[in-house]
C-alpha cells in the first residue's frame, strides 16, 4: 500500500509543477511603431527578465487575401541577449519595394528568455499610408473612395464610375464582392508615384487585387480619362479576388479583356485599330497575348482592344453563366487549354478560329507575327515571405488601360500557443489521469482486503 501512495505523491508532485505558470521575470515595458512614408515602418521593443533574454524576434504580416496565412519572422540584426531588452527593427521600402497606400500591417514581438520562460506581446495593426494629406471619404457598402483635392461632385463621379464598372461584371459575368475595395485618389500622377516607389514615369494607376486597393493620380483636368482608368483597375481587384493567385494566373488577355469590358463600350480609337489590324491581317495570336502585352504604343492598344474583342465574343456567344465557370475553373486550378476546354469544349486554337471568323479575319496561318511581346514588370512588394503583391500599372491618358489593388478583413492571424498555455493542457491531463488511478487503487485494496476476510 505504501508503494501505491509513493506512486500518487509523485504524480501530485509532477502535476502541480506543472501546472504553475510561468514566473513573472520577463516584462515587456512598451512596444511602438512609427510610420515614416514613403521610405519605411520603424519597429521598436523595450523590455526585461531577470535572466537573459535569448530570442528577441519580431512578428508581422499584411491584411490580405491570401493562399496561406501572412506571418513573418525577422531577427534585429544587432541584438545580443541581455536583460535589459531595447530594440528596433526597421521596414526599409526602398529595399524591399513598397507597399500600397491603405494597406494595414498586422505585428506583434516574441521573446524568449534564459529561462525557457515566452512572451507574445498583444498583435497590433497599423495602417500604411500618406499622413501629409487631409483624406476624405466616400463610400459604398463594397467601395470606399478616397480623395483630398477636389469637391465631392468630383469624387462621387468617381465613384459612380466605379460603381458602374462593378454592376456591369455583376450583371453580365456574376462576379461577386466578398470584402470592401479602397480606392485612393491623388490630385496628380506625380503625387501617387511619390507614395509607391520605383514605378516608372509613365504609370497613371495601379491595381493591387490581393490587397483590394486601386491607386489613380487624376484631377479635374483629366477627369475623362479617370473615369474610364477607375473602371479598368477596380475591374482588375474584382477579377483578381474571383481568381486567387494560388492556384492558377488568369491569362493575360482574359485579364485584361474583362477590364476593358468593365468601361462599357470599347473606346472608338481602338476599335479604329482594331479594324485595320483586321483588314490588313495584323492580328496577335490569342496564345502570344497570354503572358504580356508589348510595350510599344500602337501594338499595345492592339492587344487591349483584341482582348476586349475576344472577351464580348465568349459573353455574347455562349453567355454570363459559361464565362463565370470559365473563371472557377481557372480559380479551381485548370490550366489555359484545360480551362477553356472544360467550359466551351474548345482549347485556345480552337478560340482563335471562332473568333476570327466572327469578327472576319484571316485564319491563323496567314497571321503576320508583329512585334514581340515585351514582359510586364510585376514588382514583389511583399518583403521576406509569403505570396509577392503583383501590381498592374496603367498608363498615363495616351494608354486609357491600366492593371489592379484593396481593403482587408480585420481579422488578425491566431496567436501561436505559448508555452504556458501547453504546460496548462498538459496538467489538466494528468489530473484526470490521477483521478483515474486513485480509484483503480482503492478498487484494488478493497478486493484484496475481501479476499484476505475470505
Amino acid at each position: 500500500m505504501m508503494r501505491y501512495r509513493s506512486l500518487i505523491m509523485i504524480l501530485m508532485t509532477w502535476n502541480l509543477m506543472y501546472l504553475q505558470p510561468p514566473a513573472e521575470g520577463l516584462e515587456v515595458l512598451g512596444a511602438e511603431v512609427q510610420i515614416d512614408f514613403p521610405d519605411q515602418i520603424i519597429f521598436s521593443l523595450q523590455a526585461q527578465s531577470d535572466v537573459e533574454v535569448d530570442v528577441v524576434e519580431l512578428e508581422y504580416g499584411l491584411e490580405q487575401s491570401a493562399c496561406t496565412t501572412d506571418l513573418n519572422r525577422v531577427v534585429p540584426d544587432d541584438y545580443e541577449p541581455d536583460v535589459n531588452v531595447n530594440i528596433t527593427w526597421t521596414w526599409n521600402m526602398r529595399r524591399t519595394g513598397s507597399l500600397p497606400p491603405g494597406t494595414h500591417v498586422w505585428w506583434r514581438w516574441h521573446l524568449v528568455d534564459g529561462m525557457g520562460r515566452e512572451l507574445r506581446t498583444e498583435t497590433q495593426w497599423v495602417t500604411w499610408i500618406d499622413g501629409i494629406y487631409d483624406w476624405n471619404t466616400i463610400s459604398t457598402d463594397d467601395l470606399i473612395l478616397h480623395w483630398y483635392e477636389g469637391n465631392e461632385t468630383f469624387a462621387q463621379m468617381l465613384l459612380d464610375a466605379a460603381i458602374a464598372s462593378q454592376t456591369r461584371l455583376e450583371v453580365d459575368i456574376g462576379t461577386q464582392l466578398e470584402d470592401q475595395i479602397n480606392i485612393y485618389i491623388y490630385a496628380d500622377t506625380d503625387d501617387m508615384r511619390e507614395a509607391i516607389l520605383f514605378e516608372p514615369g509613365w504609370t497613371g494607376a495601379l491595381a493591387y487585387p490581393s490587397s483590394r486597393i486601386v491607386i489613380i493620380g487624376v484631377n479635374e483636368r483629366n477627369l475623362d480619362w479617370g473615369l474610364e482608368t477607375i473602371a479598368h483597375e477596380l475591374a482588375h481587384v474584382i477579377v483578381g479576388n474571383a481568381v486567387s493567385h494560388c492556384y492558377s494566373v488568369l491569362p493575360r488577355w482574359l485579364d485584361e479583356g474583362l477590364a476593358v469590358y468593365a468601361e462599357g463600350e470599347l473606346d472608338p480609337r481602338y476599335r479604329d485599330i482594331l479594324e485595320a489590324a483586321i483588314r490588313e491581317d495584323e492580328l496577335f495570336s490569342i496564345r502570344s497575348l497570354n503572358d504580356s502585352f508589348t510595350e510599344h504604343a500602337d501594338r499595345a492598344y492592339l492587344s487591349y482592344a483584341e482582348s476586349f474583342s475576344i472577351v464580348s465574343y465568349l459573353i455574347e456567344t455562349y453567355g454570363r453563366e459559361s464565362m463565370l465557370e470559365l473563371l472557377e475553373a481557372f480559380q479551381s486550378g485548370y490550366r489555359y487549354d484545360s480551362a477553356l476546354f472544360q467550359v466551351y469544349g474548345f482549347d485556345a486554337d480552337g478560340l482563335e478560329a471562332e473568333w476570327r471568323a466572327e469578327v472576319g479575319a484571316s485564319a491563323l496561318s496567314s497571321l503576320v507575327e508583329g512585334i514581340d511581346p515585351i514582359p510586364t514588370v510585376y514588382p514583389t512588394i511583399h518583403p521576406y515571405t509569403g505570396p509577392p503583391l503583383p501590381a498592374t500599372a496603367t498608363p498615363l491618358p495616351a494608354v486609357p488601360f491600366t492593371p489592379t489593388v484593396s481593403v482587408l478583413s480585420r481579422q488578425a492571424p491566431s496567436t501561436l500557443p505559448s508555452s504556458s498555455a501547453c504546460l496548462v493542457g498538459v496538467g489538466a491531463l494528468s489530473i484526470i489521469a490521477l483521478f483515474l488511478l486513485i480509484l483503480y487503487l482503492r478498487r484494488f485494496d478493497k478486493s484484496l482486503e475481501k479476499h484476505a476476510s475470505e
